[in-house]
């Protein structure tokens, strides 16, 4: 082999070990691309940036260390609901416009594990999109929705659901031509193994003390009754938090009914938002109020406090 060949072995040689290395450099480089958050994409709805914590199993979270992003801070969530506070529910600059309308502007609102908050406010203040952004009926304009140490702000309804949060409507959603005990199961067998379903279903029943019409088709039950199954179904599933719009139009002895029913689940550990209009009934109930007016919190604070605010009574009561 003569000098010349040798040489040119040898540059092809160092060619294709180049190549190798440019090859395995640009490998690692989309590995890192793949595992390393992206800023813009994980921007998070304050401005700031998200991390894997926002999106991690809520067991997790519960059951370890809080989660932190990669400088070893807590993740906005996790600072504002995670294992360590006694925030269960926490809304940031929570904003939802439809077209040019601003249904609910700008609201910073929190719920305590175990709770029971009422929100009250005038027609149009925006109590029900509020409920309905925090189930996830409603996409954010803007803002952030932290639950139980996570983001959820962008979660599906029924991942919510998942997460521990219920609500019952204003107007009853169960299954008119279903009996108390079909509607019952439809959410008692989530829980309950199927052995254990049928004991599960007329204890819940007994709960809400509708065992004795447990054959009777939903659609022949009374307004107060639809209202207590659909809070039973509600609880049924086990939630941390149940956002709850009481049935409208109901008697006294109803309406008593129903405050029984919700004390006592809160009384379980459930934490509640109940929309009331009936100042009564929220006094009877409610540990702290919220005042929605105009899409803004107004005021909050004590029963007692907002009975006696006159700009609450300007406003809400009627009073000037």
């Amino acid at each position: 082999m003569t000098a010349t060949d040798t040489n040119t072995d040898t540059e092809r040689t160092d060619a294709s070990t180049a190549k190798t290395t440019d090859a395995l450099s640009a490998e690692a480089t989309e590995v890192a691309d793949a595992t390393t958050p992206d800023a813009s994409a994980d921007a998070a709805p304050d401005g700031g940036t998200t991390d894997a914590s926002d999106a991690a199993d809520p067991e997790a979270v519960a059951a370890g260390t809080p989660p932190s992003d990669t400088s070893g801070r807590q993740s906005p969530a996790v600072a504002a609901t995670g294992p360590g506070t006694d925030t269960l529910l926490q809304t940031d600059g929570l904003t939802k416009r439809f077209g040019g309308f601003t249904a609910i502007d700008d609201v910073d609102f929190d719920v305590e594990a175990g709770e029971l908050r009422c929100l009250i406010g005038p027609n149009g203040a925006g109590k029900s999109t509020l409920l309905k952004l925090i189930t996830g009926r409603h996409d954010a304009t803007s803002g952030a929705i932290y639950y139980d140490g996570a983001d959820i702000t962008d979660r599906r309804p029924h991942e919510r659901v998942d997460l521990g949060i219920g609500m019952k409507f204003q107007v009853p959603s169960v299954f008119d031509e279903l009996t108390a005990y079909e509607n019952m199961r439809l959410s008692v067998q989530r829980t309950h193994a199927d052995a254990d379903l049928d004991e599960a279903i007329r204890d819940a029943l007994e709960r809400i003390d509708l065992a004795e019409r447990a054959t009777t088709p939903a659609g022949e039950l009374s307004h107060g009754q639809q209202g207590r199954l659909e809070i039973g179904m509600a609880a049924a599933l086990e939630p941390d938090l149940l956002l709850d719009e009481p049935v409208a139009g109901l008697s006294v002895e109803e309406r008593n009914e129903v405050a029984d029913l919700v004390t006592e689940l809160n009384g379980d550990g459930i934490a509640f938002i109940v929309i009331e209009h009936d100042i009564d009934f929220v006094a009877n109930i409610a540990d702290e109020v919220t005042v929605l007016h105009g899409g803004e919190v107004f005021r909050e604070g004590s029963i007692e406090a907002i009975r006696d605010d006159d700009e609450v009574r300007r406003i809400y009561l009627g009073g000037e």
